[in-house]
């Protein structure tokens, strides 16, 4: 599995997860939601974001690709990295049958649209 991380989140965020993960920002500067979103279908990646634009685009179109999306709230750099990092074991675990897994502060939830 790859993660591809959008721009609004810290580039360390899937460090020591054992897994591929490419920034935003190593893909070019200021790419547009649907640059992101080609990448990662193109890519076979999996979209890590806090971005709503891609919740609505996959209600619309559905996937691929699957998306993370983490709805903690503000928080700072290391706390994120720590909460994800933690939860990673129940993320992976529903992006096995769901499209989209939302991350909250105090539960995770999957969704599939297919």
């Amino acid at each position: 599995m790859k993660l591809l991380i959008d721009e609004n989140l810290p580039i360390a965020l899937g460090c020591g997860l054992g897994l591929r993960t490419v920034h935003a920002t190593e893909l070019g500067n200021r790419l547009t939601d649907l640059e992101l979103w080609d990448e990662a279908v193109a890519q076979d990646s999996v979209l890590v974001t806090k971005d709503t634009d891609f919740f609505d685009r996959m209600s619309l179109i559905g996937p691929p690709p699957k998306v993370i999306w983490i709805r903690l709230g503000n928080m700072r750099r290391k706390e994120l990295e720590r909460v994800f990092s933690e939860r990673w074991p129940k993320i992976d675990q529903l992006l096995q049958t769901s499209d989209l897994v939302e991350l909250f502060i105090d539960s995770i939830e999957g969704i599939s649209f297919t």
